[in-house]
């Protein structure tokens, strides 16, 4: 038997993007899978596989394999289009866990901009390092995200 302490962590940020609340709005949820940067999924083939957000409460966050397979990153618990998104997530141990993550996305009406702004509770298995690689991810994701949107060259993961 093997007893550990779970930790909880947040993560915060906020991106200001160049597009209206439902510009951005549309290009996180209902266009997810046109910039999901193929280094973010954890399976499938490129060219065979999709990212996706159902938009209501219970829909699912998760990737879909041609075949059948896919991976469930989380579940939309909380969602208020165009303003607020909010998501449940689990992390099994093969992927560093056990922990749960609470993903909430909120969109604000910036001059003629939106300010996206980002906050993972996480709870269970974490560190420091975990954490860190967390913020790195999101902030990636976030930028990758507004250049989708605003129509510049992605980012590059490294």
């Amino acid at each position: 038997m093997d007893i550990q302490p779970a930790q909880i962590a947040t993560v915060n940020m906020e991106v200001a993007i160049d597009a209206s609340p439902a510009e951005v709005w549309k290009a996180l949820t209902a266009d997810i899978g046109q910039w999901w940067p193929a280094d973010f999924y954890a399976g499938g083939s490129e060219g065979a596989r999709n990212f996706l957000i159902e938009e209501r409460p219970g829909g699912r966050m998760f990737e879909e394999w041609d075949g059948g397979g896919g991976l469930l990153w989380g579940t939309v618990v909380g969602i208020e289009p165009r303003k607020m998104l909010q998501v449940l997530g689990h992390v099994f141990p093969d992927w560093g866990g056990p922990t749960e993550w609470y993903g909430t996305w909120t969109l604000k009406q910036d001059g003629s901009g939106t300010k996206l702004a980002f906050s993972e509770h996480g709870l269970g298995k974490l560190s420091e390092d975990s954490m860190l690689d967390k913020d790195k991810g999101w902030r990636f994701l976030w930028d990758t995200l507004k250049a989708h949107v605003e129509g510049t060259p992605a980012p590059e993961w490294s």
